[in-house]
């Protein structure tokens, strides 16, 4: 009986170390959630991003420029959340491909706007992720705005 209990010990200890028990490298990715605010008649986008529910950044395209300075045809990312996670924004079509991330920056972090003249009325597909390494958690290409 007690060969059996050691045996059985042995498999417990050989299934711990293979799946990562205790060794500090294995890390699900979170789940996301977020909210959408447009604005601007429905041109521009600010997603704000949650990771497991906790406040993880912010992802923004701003169609026009604005009063406060603000510039138009821009992309920006905010990560805001100290959880090993970066943010990732894109802006693409067939003919556009635009991306913000903070990967790499120590939170809290927000990228520069990244801009360029745009053809007025260019309908992009807008994407905001959680980044970490080359592994992407994304709220899809659920989101439509205009240049």
């Amino acid at each position: 009986m007690a060969k059996m209990r050691n045996r059985i010990a042995t498999l417990l200890v050989a299934t711990a170390v293979t799946v990562g028990i205790g060794s500090g490298t294995a890390v699900a990715a979170p789940r996301l959630t977020y909210t959408d605010s447009y604005y601007q008649d429905g041109q521009s986008l600010t997603v704000y991003l949650y990771a497991d529910g906790d406040y993880a950044g912010y992802v923004n395209w701003n169609a026009d420029p604005d009063s406060f300075g603000t510039p138009g045809d821009a992309l920006r990312a905010h990560d805001g959340g100290a959880d090993g996670w970066g943010v990732k924004g894109t802006v693409f079509n067939a003919n556009v491909y635009r991306e913000a991330s903070t990967q790499g920056h120590s939170s809290p972090y927000t990228t520069p706007w990244k801009t360029g003249d745009l053809t007025e009325g260019q309908r992009l597909t807008f994407n905001a992720c959680l980044v970490k390494g080359s592994e992407e958690v994304c709220t899809g290409y659920t989101h439509r705005v205009y240049s």
